[in-house]
């Protein structure tokens, strides 16, 4: 798994990235004696003597590439004894002045940079092409003026990192580079080239794997370590120690002191927060702070755990949103030998893909139960070789597992486990002070960090003044985002794009409402990544009436239950009147519809089951007729309407006077327009006359609460044929007393009707309980009527109650009208006797004819060729539909 996960990140390496380096120069020698060296070009001088590297000699750095090592010399022994025999062109070396001196693992390096040198220089162009420009190390550079997003590559010299982001403020996509052992020449990779907005250089320290925890200077200089941290940010780097503050808690330290230090590259997340007396952090808290270290530009760690679930669970986090973390911290108090710290450390290295810094560890601790050769905590002779023998061992596996970038040993765990007591080495601190371990980072296992592109989140919003849909998006990706394209479907039509851009700064789109279109307008948002893949967002939709004057239509494709937001595609002068057609009956359960929120601009409708339904759910779309238009009286070429709305109606009858009587009895379409009371209602009308009728609401049975007054939309016209703002209507009622009860029954409408919308509405009240009407299509010029009733009271014969229908053609394109109205009472009822019967019934067929009779649920009991007489003894006594072809259904009645 290792060696998979270096291949993949050096393949990215490769494709993205490309390096070299000033070939330089390289001499060892032990010591210098009686000689003036003058290092003029790209060169290294070591010199690895203990002491006396300096006899009687100089060396002067004259060329920026011209370095001094004393391989074995501590830093502050070689500004103490040899400082003076360093020049730096020619001048004695001013530390922070004309030259710099840094951590060279267990020696020294001298560098011939000065306080005003610039170790990073971009470029506009690739391969270190077009404008360029330099940064000094420490500085905050998140205002980069012309070489915002403009970058493409780099040279950074060596001794020095940088953190590049994708966001001013360093948050976005952001990767450290160092320059360890070369000066770095970078075209950057993808997710970086043309993107960069923050640029932060830092210092490199050569500082080895071995440090120490504490605050002690006299304890980390007699150990002889490299590096170190005191679970706080008030420390500062040494000559001989380079210091890592930690953000110990939530709390503090505070981040401004964090950000405003100097001379320091890396930061360590929270002290153990999964104990709930050190920081006690959980990983969300984690999570939801981890920006604002992102924001430090220093190279990242990792919260220090001893619950290593914790810290792969936030790493995980880290990873799914993008946040940079360049090492893992753990602590391991263990009393085992190598192998199981191996198997341990490695199970977190290989989980989270991050090298390992061990910021607390020792053999046990003065709360496990190890064997010890004397059980006492204090260091006797048998307990201090003990000690040397196991931590000696952890030391060297930590020395050889190249995974291992740092450790530091915590002293404080029983006087046995020491490595400075009384201040002095104990025999294990002797051997860790003499330990000569590597240099700590290790380019094999530098975390490259990828991008998991998320996917954009789109909203919208109604502009009224506009007339307009705002649709807008969210995009987590930034300036990684390459291009955005709009797209917006109608129905179930093909999304076709409506808007495209390049600018990641653009973050909206205003697509104006158009006459022309009605019906469930969707869309959403494909993004082009950096690497050319698309993602794509959720889908936003919303429905849109048609219509060019004040006189707005729809037939909606309703996909849920939840409230759907309509716009009107011309905005009305004033709130208009509002009525819904029937539903389809793709859906079994039963459920009525009110409209909601009406303004000029827009209204809400929503499909409402009986509240006795056990989780209803629309699985298939149902279609939903809607009409708008203003309150008044109509003539729609010869159809004499009215329209108005009634307030104050209950469960009582109101009585509803039209402004002007109707030549002929009107059809009423009736649709609840407020939504006073929490329960599905329905309108129930009676005594339709040409001069008015009468309406009253209607719940299930089992609700007897008293029912607050709503406001109900009615709809009338006289039946026949004619045009409404240009687009033709049939409307129809039933004749002759021939109406509904449960029995399906079939309307013809014009064959030239190419968009059909439908609307429909009981004109009788014969049922106590409440009845809804249902539609289905059974042809290209027919569709059938369904009466669908509440149950809530339990089963009853439903009645039969009169009805009216009207068909609209939404079709853009509308040939001449006629003026013939079907009717459904070119269809007599099936005549047959006796009724009630018992065993037998009889009918006066002309020729065999095929009846079926059906029980109240719709299901076929008998279905037999008939020519005289049917058997109907296997049927239990009952209500029954006898249906013939060319008849209207009839109700047999049967006694046994």
């Amino acid at each position: 798994m290792r060696f998979k996960f270096n291949v993949i990140f050096m393949l990215v390496a490769l494709l993205g990235l490309s390096f070299s380096a000033n070939a330089s120069e390289k001499e060892t020698i032990d010591r210098l004696i009686n000689e003036n060296r003058v290092l003029a070009s790209a060169y290294e001088l070591h010199i690895s003597a203990t002491d006396s590297a300096l006899i009687n000699s100089t060396v002067s750095l004259d060329h920026e590439d011209a370095w001094l090592f004393f391989d074995n010399i501590r830093p502050s022994e070689v500004i103490a004894a040899y400082q003076s025999g360093i020049l730096i062109n020619g001048e004695i070396l001013s530390i922070g002045v004309n030259g710099r001196m840094a951590i060279y693992e267990h020696g020294t390096v001298i560098i011939p940079h000065g306080s005003d040198y610039k170790p990073l220089t971009v470029y506009k162009g690739k391969d270190y092409q077009g404008d360029q420009n330099t940064y000094a190390p420490n500085v905050y550079n998140n205002s980069l003026g012309e070489f915002d997003n403009a970058i493409q590559s780099f040279k950074l010299k060596r001794g020095y990192m940088v953190t590049f982001a994708t966001s001013s403020d360093g948050t976005g996509y952001s990767r450290v580079f160092i320059a360890n052992d070369a000066d770095l020449e970078v075209n950057l990779p993808g997710l970086l080239s043309g993107k960069v907005s923050f640029i932060r250089v830092f210092k490199y320290e050569w500082v080895t794997k071995k440090g120490w925890a504490g605050w002690n200077e006299a304890e980390w200089e007699i150990t002889q370590s490299t590096w170190r941290y005191d679970w706080n940010a008030g420390g500062v780097t040494t000559n001989n120690t380079e210091y890592v503050p930690i953000k110990q808690n939530l709390g503090w330290p505070a981040w401004d002191v964090i950000n405003s230090k100097n001379n320091v590259s890396h930061l360590l997340g929270y002290n153990e927060p999964d104990h709930t007396e050190q920081s006690d952090v959980t990983v969300a808290e984690a999570i939801a702070a981890w920006p604002e270290y992102m924001k430090s530009g220093l190279r990242l760690g990792a919260p220090a755990t001893t619950d290593f679930n914790w810290v792969i669970e936030f790493v995980k986090r880290c990873d799914e949103l993008n946040y940079r973390v360049d090492f893992v911290a753990v602590h391991a108090y263990w009393g085992n030998n190598p192998s199981s710290y191996y198997s341990s450390l490695n199970w977190v290295h290989q989980a989270t893909g991050r090298p390992i810094w061990i910021t607390e560890w020792n053999y046990g601790a003065n709360w496990t139960n190890e064997w010890w050769p004397d059980d006492t905590p204090a260091l006797t002779p048998a307990n201090e070789n003990y000690a040397y023998d196991k931590i000696k061992a952890i030391v060297d596996f930590f020395d050889e597992t190249p995974w291992i970038e740092r450790y530091s040993i915590y002293n404080w765990v029983e006087d046995r486990r020491a490595v400075v007591l009384n201040g002095e080495l104990t025999k294990a601190g002797e051997y860790y002070a003499a330990n000569k371990s590597s240099e700590a980072f290790n380019k094999n296992f530098e975390v490259i960090p990828h991008w998991n592109f998320q996917t954009p989140e789109l909203s919208m919003r109604y502009f009224s003044l506009r007339n307009s849909i705002r649709v807008s998006w969210t995009d987590p990706n930034g300036e990684l985002s390459k291009q955005y394209v709009l797209q917006r479907k109608i129905d179930d039509g093909n999304f076709e794009t409506i808007y495209t851009t390049e600018d990641y700064s653009e973050d909206f789109y205003l697509d104006p409402l158009d006459p022309e279109v009605y019906g469930n307008i969707s869309y959403r948002l494909m993004l082009q990544t950096a690497q050319g893949n698309f993602l794509t967002s959720n889908v936003v939709s919303y429905y849109q009436t048609a219509g060019e004057n004040e006189i707005q239509v729809g037939n909606f494709k309703v996909n849920s239950l939840d409230i759907n937001s309509t716009y009107f595609s011309n905005r009305f002068s004033a709130v208009p009147v509002t009525v819904l057609g029937i539903p389809s009956s793709n859906n079994s359960f039963p459920m009525t519809q009110r409209i909601n929120s009406m303004s000029n601009t827009a209204f809400d409708f929503v499909f409402y089951p009986w509240t006795y339904l056990s989780s209803p759910q629309v699985k298939k779309s149902e279609l939903l007729a809607s009409l708008s238009l203003a309150a008044g009286t109509y003539e729609f070429q010869g159809l004499q309407a009215e329209v108005q709305k009634v307030t104050g109606v209950t469960r009582e009858w109101t009585t509803v006077t039209f402004s002007k009587a109707f030549e002929q009895t009107p059809v009423v379409f009736c649709t609840i327009g407020t939504r006073t009371n929490f329960y599905p209602l329905t309108v129930a009308v009676r005594n339709v006359t040409a001069s008015g009728f009468e309406m009253s609401l209607k719940s299930e049975e089992a609700i007897t609460a008293v029912l607050s007054a709503e406001m109900v939309n009615f709809f009338a016209i006289e039946p026949g044929k004619g045009v409404m703002d240009g687009k033709r209507i049939t409307v129809g009622r039933n004749a002759g007393g021939n109406g509904i009860s449960s029995i399906p029954l079939e309307i013809a409408y014009d064959s030239t009707y190419t968009e059909p919308a439908i609307f429909a509405g009981l004109l009788s009240a014969e049922d106590n309980f409440a009845s809804t009407l249902r539609y289905s299509y059974t042809g290209d010029t027919s569709f059938e009527i369904i009466k669908q009733r509440e149950l809530s009271g339990g089963e009853s014969e439903m009645q039969t109650d009169e009805f009216g229908w009207m068909v609209m053609d939404l079709a853009a394109d509308q040939p001449d009208v006629g003026t013939s109205v079907p009717e459904i009472s070119s269809q007599n009822p099936v005549i047959f006797y006796p009724n009630p019967a018992k065993q037998t019934v009889y009918f006066n067929f002309v020729e065999p004819m095929q009846v079926e009779i059906l029980d109240m649920t719709g299901s076929t009991l008998i279905k037999s060729i008939v020519s005289n007489s049917l058997d109907i003894s296997s049927l239990s006594a009952g209500i029954y539909v006898i249906k013939v072809p060319g008849s209207l259904p009839a109700k047999l009645i049967v006694n046994q």
